[in-house]
């Protein structure tokens, strides 16, 4: 973890993933699963500056994925999927009770843990 923009990158990440916690506390479990989207994005464009290459300004998590040859299960793939989607409902979305429907404190709690054991994956693969 050599260069200032991956630290700058890397210091977001653990805000996000702090903010992610304190609305999942908070009972904001839209902007929990939110939180945990931004933390795994810019997580994911961490390691990939950190491996010398170019980050495109785009915010989907599976096209981050390919430009950054990681290689994930599709369990994997299909919650980040789900979490790209989301983040897009939740920024854009005008009817919060809509977007609200279906997600729990259970839903969200499990994807601040799966933001968790990604991010420190990641993490352990810029070392």
């Amino acid at each position: 973890m050599s260069s200032d923009s991956t630290k700058k990158w890397l210091a977001r990440v653990d805000y996000d993933l702090e903010t992610a916690e304190a609305m999942l506390n908070a009972r904001r479990y839209i902007y929990a699963v939110f939180m945990c989207q931004q933390a795994i994005e810019k997580c994911l464009k961490a390691v990939i500056i950190h491996r010398g290459a170019e980050v495109a300004p785009i915010h989907n998590l599976r096209r981050l994925v390919e430009a950054g040859n990681f290689k994930f299960d599709e369990d994997t793939l299909v919650k980040l999927d789900f979490l790209s989607q989301y983040y897009i409902n939740a920024r854009y979305k005008e009817d919060l009770d809509d977007l609200s429907k279906g997600m729990t404190k259970e839903i969200a709690s499990e994807f601040v843990v799966f933001a968790k054991e990604l991010i420190g994956w990641l993490k352990k693969e810029m070392k």
